[in-house]
């Protein structure tokens, strides 16, 4: 039965020239969106009746191309809001390459507010209720249904409960030999990262803090710097320390996992990498190798996140009993990549944060990896 969502997905296309501009307009309407814009990129800033009007723009890049904003209200082919919301992200993505352009996906928000708001200069289509009703169906009947729920049984469970708390410290050794003075992170020079490994080091009740402190400003938000990857090579020693509590020594895997993954995952969704990713990488790669020697004492959840580090370099990890979603794709992608991209497509059809990475044409490794990401956080 159809379903009526409270919120709505608004989009914004970007495509080089107006009579594209028009055509995705046109396209949009007819998948039912129910207002729908043209505007050239940055129109604002040469209205003076705007509050943007003379200021500077924040699209040096995309200047002379064009916006094609819309609104889709609903209905959906039945309740399953983030399924559906998902497959009109990818048909609107898709139409944006057709002709192009980009799309970055939708943003939500309550129906009646939206439509309210909407800036209507330059609108080219607003279609009636029945009008959208139809279309927005007619659309969505040419999108499968998840393939049932996602896959959860018994077994794949990881407990991430694990013993945590201060205990002897480490020798850390090699914070020295790095001129940090030199190199950077987020927040300017990298002088003050030997504190915080020799706070990681002495694993006190201050361990929190001090790891918070290196992951905020050498991996800020995804993003790598100069002193990233020595960083990350001291951060590998300390994890294969036997000192450190079994919820401490996980942090440091995510750590190094997210960290290394960020290059794959730029790739994947077509961002451009940054230029310290690639040394990232390597380091923490190289450092995969050694921390597998941790695996017969360690619990299940650091051996997850240690078997995805596996996964980047392929090295073979000892025999377990990991059968979540990500342990099996990183699995099968040390096994045979052909087969782990064949397996991406099956998780896609039930899990909708997948949809994109199984349809996109970026390499296949870099989609894998960024999907070892998207199930990591699957709870």
């Amino acid at each position: 039965m159809p379903h009526q969502p409270h919120l709505a997905q608004t989009y914004t296309v970007t495509v080089p020239e107006e009579a594209s501009a028009r055509a995705v307009a046109d396209e949009l309407a007819a998948r039912g969106h129910a207002l729908v814009a043209v505007r050239e990129v940055d129109w604002a800033l040469r209205d003076p009746s705007s509050f943007w009007f003379g200021k500077p723009t924040m699209r040096p890049r995309e200047q002379g191309h064009w916006d094609v904003t819309s609104i889709a209200t609903g209905p959906l082919p039945d309740d399953d809001e983030r399924w559906w919301q998902a497959q009109e992200d990818h048909a609107v993505r898709m139409l944006a390459q057709r002709f192009g352009g980009r799309s970055s996906g939708s943003g939500t928000g309550h129906t009646a507010t939206l439509m309210r708001s909407f800036t209507r200069v330059g609108l080219v289509h607003e279609l009636d209720d029945a009008t959208v009703h139809e279309r927005r169906l007619t659309a969505l009947a040419g999108s499968p249904a998840r393939a049932g729920d996602r896959e959860r049984h018994e077994s794949d469970a990881v407990d991430e409960d694990l013993l945590d708390g201060p205990g002897e410290p480490v020798r850390l050794a090699g914070v020295e030999d790095v001129n940090w003075a030199r190199l950077e992170h987020a927040y300017g020079n990298a002088a003050d990262v030997p504190r915080m490994l020799n706070g990681l080091a002495a694993n006190n009740d201050q361990w929190s803090k001090h790891l918070d402190d290196l992951v905020g400003s050498v991996t800020h938000q995804g993003s790598s710097y100069s002193s990233t990857a020595p960083a990350l090579r001291l951060v590998a020693h300390l994890a294969a320390a036997p000192q450190l509590s079994p919820k401490r020594r996980l942090d440091l895997l995510y750590t190094l996992f997210l960290a290394a993954a960020a290059l794959d995952e730029a790739r994947a969704y077509g961002y451009r990498p940054e230029p310290h990713h690639e040394a990232v990488r390597v380091t923490v790669t190289d450092a995969s190798e050694d921390l597998l020697a941790l695996w017969p004492t360690i619990s299940r959840a650091e051996q997850r996140v240690l078997l995805l580090l596996a996964a980047l370099p392929r090295h073979p990890v000892p025999p377990h009993d990991l059968t979540d979603p990500a342990s099996r794709l990183a699995m099968t992608m040390i096994r045979d990549e052909d087969e782990a991209g064949a397996l991406l497509e099956r998780l896609a059809k039930s899990n909708e944060d997948l949809i994109e990475l199984a349809q996109e044409q970026a390499p296949l490794r870099s989609r894998l990896v960024a999907a070892l990401e998207v199930l990591l956080w699957d709870r």
